[in-house]
Formats: structure tokens, C-alpha cells, sequence
């Protein structure tokens, strides 16, 4: 498959992945794709759903002030005595003023819960929303615009956690040339099986982003290595991770075996910085990985110049 070059506009990361999100003001349809206009109903209605959310709060906390004032106007009103009436209006500020307080304060608290309470009364409409959304994507994919496809599906997958939709983003992201510049991704697209084409992505990674390849993305190649070497460039992907492994100490001590099953074939510049590495502090590591990095060096790179000189390892 040729691959095509591609402008792919950046990610832009919210607090929270329902930050995107939004309702219609008239029909209740939710989208994470849509900006004023509505696609269900056509009405320039969209609004955040926090902002649904915070509207529905202030005017629940309008209304339990409402009814502390009313209370009170009830109470001055059946008040026998002036002292009455101005030790009932005295407590009625106060609790007014206290309960503003707490309401403020309790604010992001309560703010969640709204959005907790839209969410499961609006579940039906919510999912459906989302579902039409990717349904849109995939129609623009087949109308020939894959990097807008892609990008469609990305804010659509930060809410939907399917595996159906982590394949579709793999599969055309493996049809652009990816570029060490590209905002790309790694472990929300991460699966519990065994996929060809992800482990082919983390492959493209290893040469390009080795550091997107983190703990998930390690743990998800050792539990399906097996299944990698069977590919055709398996072996190549799985030199290429132990190779982003270097990165850091903390990989080298929580996956030595992996480094050690392809140190031997680990590009020249890779080893270097593996064997800088367990020079600098041989205790560190076990000794089947230290052992294995000296047999390396001895067979390979003894009489080396870049090997005999010192100085910190880079990335």
C-alpha cells in the first residue's frame, strides 16, 4: 500500500475527555465533532456540556436560595414582635450567607455530579451521538479525506474505548508517511490482543518516536512477542523496541530480558548507549543483562574508538 504524505492538525488535550463534548440546546444530540450547528436538527444550538451542566447547577442553587428567602419572608411576616422580626431577619442573612459559602465552595464538587446525573439520564442520546459521529468519519474517509477521517476519529476515541475504533485510527495511520514532527500517539490506541497492525505501528514508533514506546506499549509487546516473531518483520520491531527500551534506566531494570534477547542485534548507536549505561553503574542491573552486554561488546565493539570514549549517554 503506498503510503501518503499528510498535514495532520495537532491534538489539542483537554483537563478531562468530555471537555469536547456537546448537547443541543433542542434536541438533546451530542456530538464531540459539531461547533454551533447541530447535525441531528440543524438548529445552531450546540453548547459544552459543562456549560449545560453548570447552568442546570446555578439554577438549583438560585432556587435553594430562593427558598431560605421565602422562608424568612414567611417568618418576618408571621413574626409577633419587632425583636422577632429582627432576630429572624438576622438568622435568615446569615444562613443566606452561609449557604452561598458552601455552595461556592463546593462548586466543582457538585458540578460534577450534574454532569455524572446528565450522563446517565441522557446515556441513550449520548451513545447515539457518538455513534453518528464515527459514522460521519467513516463516510468523509470514504469521500477521500483520511487525514480529516483520522482526525475525527481521534476525538471520537477519547471517549469511546473500542477496539473497533483504535483499528480504524492504526489502520490509517499506517497508510500516512509518519513523520518524527507528527503530533502521534501510542497508548490510548493500545489493545488486550494481539493485533498485526498496531505492532507494525509501534514498529514505525521505534524508528521515529521511540518516545511514545512507554510501560503499556513494553508490557503489550512482551505478552504477545511470540506472535510478533511469526510476522514478517517481526524480528525487526522487537530489535527496534529493545532498542527504544534504552531510553531510560528504569526500562533497562524493568525489562532486561527483552534487551538481553536482541542486544546483539541492536544498531551500533543503540548499544553504545546500553553499554554507557551499565558501565556507568554495573551493580544496578542483573547480571544475565550486565553479562550479556560485555559478551556483546567483547565480540563486536572491543577495539571500537566510540566504545572507549566516556561521557554521558543521550537519548
Amino acid at each position: 500500500m503506498k503510503k501518503l504524505p499528510v498535514l495532520l492538525n495537532p491534538y489539542i488535550k483537554t483537563r478531562h475527555p468530555y471537555n469536547k463534548l456537546k448537547i443541543c440546546r433542542r434536541c438533546n444530540y451530542f456530538t464531540v465533532l459539531g461547533d454551533t450547528e447541530c447535525p441531528a436538527c440543524g438548529k445552531s444550538a450546540l453548547q459544552d456540556v459543562e456549560q449545560r451542566a453548570s447552568a442546570s447547577l446555578t439554577k438549583s442553587a438560585w432556587m435553594t436560595r430562593l427558598i431560605v428567602v421565602l422562608i424568612a419572608s414567611v417568618g418576618i411576616v408571621l413574626s409577633p414582635s419587632t425583636l422577632h422580626t429582627i432576630l429572624i431577619s438576622a438568622g435568615g442573612m446569615v444562613l443566606l450567607a452561609l449557604l452561598w459559602t458552601m455552595q461556592r465552595r463546593l462548586t466543582p464538587a457538585l458540578l460534577r455530579r450534574k454532569l455524572e446525573k446528565l450522563f446517565l439520564k441522557e446515556a441513550y442520546s449520548l451513545a447515539a451521538g457518538l455513534a453518528n459521529d464515527r459514522e460521519t468519519a467513516i463516510k468523509v474517509f470514504h469521500d477521500g479525506d483520511k487525514p480529516l477521517a483520522f482526525e475525527m476519529l481521534r476525538e471520537i476515541g477519547a471517549l469511546v474505548h473500542t477496539d473497533q475504533l483504535r483499528v480504524e485510527q492504526i489502520l490509517l495511520l499506517q497508510s500516512f508517511i509518519l513523520r518524527k514532527d507528527m503530533d502521534l500517539m501510542l497508548d490510548p490506541l493500545l489493545m488486550d490482543h494481539f493485533n498485526p497492525d498496531l505492532v507494525e505501528y509501534i514498529g514505525e514508533l521505534a524508528k521515529i518516536r521511540r518516545d511514545l514506546i512507554k510501560e503499556n506499549a513494553f508490557r503489550y509487546i512482551l505478552l504477545h512477542e511470540a506472535h510478533i516473531l511469526k510476522m514478517e518483520h517481526g524480528e525487526s520491531i522487537l530489535i527496534g523496541v529493545a532498542g527504544a527500551a534504552v531510553r531510560m534506566k528504569r526500562y533497562l531494570l524493568l525489562y532486561p530480558y527483552l534487551i538481553m534477547r536482541y542486544a546483539d542485534r541492536l544498531p551500533k548507536d543503540r548499544f553504545l548507549r546500553l553499554y554507557r549505561m551499565v558501565q556507568a553503574s554495573p551493580g544496578a542491573f542483573t547480571m544475565p543483562l550486565y553479562e550479556e552486554v560485555m559478551s556483546v561488546y567483547n565480540e563486536k565493539y572491543k577495539w571500537d574508538e566510540d566504545f572507549q570514549a566516556t561521557g554521558k549517554p543521550r537519548g
